[in-house]
């Protein structure tokens, strides 16, 4: 995501005017700075709804490998859809 100045605001300039601020982040996040670093990102529920959503995800996805990459003794040489087929049934 690339951050323009449009997007930079003082913590200062939120605390005064944060209504407007609040108002900005419904569109695109607004980085707060201090001490001009950034410190924190005000971003809408929208926003934070799919970001949240794509955490989960990636959990599930990095959850999933640690499954699937732990060894497994498997004499009779199934398949991963073989063995969920039996847990279906």
């Amino acid at each position: 995501m690339e951050v323009s100045l449009e997007n930079l605001a003082s913590a200062t300039a939120v605390s005064k005017s944060f209504g407007r601020f609040l108002s900005r982040s419904k569109k695109e996040p607004v980085f707060i700075l201090r001490n001009n670093e950034v410190e924190a990102v005000l971003v809408g529920i929208k926003h934070y709804r799919r970001l949240a959503e794509a955490y989960e995800v990636l959990q599930d996805l990095s959850l999933a490998r640690e499954v699937f990459e732990q060894p497994t003794d498997n004499p009779e040489g199934k398949t991963v859809f073989d063995i969920l087929a039996e847990f279906e049934s």
